[in-house]
């Protein structure tokens, strides 16, 4: 793959910008902004919980503290449950299911912002009640029978936090891979067929392999050229993320790997098309000639 080509989180939000979380942000719908932080800071006042401000109309209260717990990093994975309901509760418009979990992947531009602004204040183990104003929420979208510019209150447990060499490690357990080894530069190299024979790669060759790129969690196909033409690389020439060719250069004629890599030899914190930042990748590749 070339460095060049290439469902609540279905509900991302256009207003990425927002994330600043600056108190001076000035909202285009600054009437409808007013009305929700004006009903939500009503709302806790009239509630048991001591909701605090975290920023941006979004409050929020600790119900099951856990002060040992981490708070969130960018990329990590949140494993959580939730319930989204309008702040009065007459719609209930999205939950895990009973004895269901959901993962979130914290501050990559994949959630509704309110809600990363709550993850942001939410430690491992914790649960907590986010208030959030419809702007930073889902905007004037109807989500799941929640009408449009509706402000929400999202229940969340947050179970768990992996980081990306421990979504990697999730990853190989989950998928029932054995590690043969692990390059300096954190590349994860599971072997599915070996040979005995042959030589190293080295730089000056072009390797032609077959390969399907996924992401960790559910297994999405986001590139794969099986059952295409054949994808070669020139070692040493950078034509591809780093991870990749660190990957190649591990392997042999012959064999087959998966490989799994952090995003600090993928595509890194800014992502590229349809991968976020920060996302680990793995690769099913086969090398299949080298010249």
């Amino acid at each position: 793959m070339r460095k060049a080509s290439m469902a609540l989180v279905a509900a991302v939000l256009s207003a990425t910008a927002f994330l600043s979380c600056k108190d001076n942000y000035v909202d285009t719908t600054a009437d409808t902004f007013a009305k929700d932080t004006t009903a939500i800071a009503a709302f806790a006042k009239t509630q048991p919980q001591n909701y605090l401000y975290a920023g941006a109309g979004v409050r929020y209260a600790i119900t099951t503290p856990n002060t040992a717990g981490r708070l969130p990093a960018s990329g990590d994975e949140a494993e959580v449950t939730y319930l989204i309901t309008s702040l009065d509760g007459k719609y209930r418009a999205d939950s895990t299911k009973k004895d269901s979990l959901a993962y979130f992947r914290f501050n990559i531009g994949s959630l509704p912002p309110g809600i990363d602004i709550g993850l942001s204040k939410t430690r491992e183990g914790e649960s907590a009640i986010y208030l959030i104003p419809s702007y930073s929420a889902f905007q004037n979208t109807e989500y799941k029978g929640l009408p449009a510019n509706t402000p929400i209150r999202f229940y969340t447990t947050l179970r768990k936090l992996r980081t990306e060499d421990e979504q990697i490690a999730d990853y190989i357990a989950r998928n029932k891979l054995t590690l043969t080894t692990q390059t300096q530069d954190g590349v994860r190299i599971c072997k599915t067929q070996s040979v005995t024979t042959g030589s190293e790669l080295i730089n000056g060759q072009t390797v032609s392999v077959r390969y399907t790129g996924k992401l960790l969690r559910y297994g999405t196909v986001f590139d794969s050229n099986v059952g295409k033409q054949l994808f070669d690389v020139a070692l040493g020439s950078t034509s591809v993320i780093r991870g990749f060719e660190s990957g190649i250069r591990a392997l042999k004629v012959g064999e087959k790997a998966t490989i799994v890599f952090p995003s600090s030899v993928g595509y890194g914190t800014t992502g590229y098309s349809s991968i976020p930042g920060y996302t680990p990748l793995a690769f099913d590749i086969e090398i299949v000639s080298v010249r």
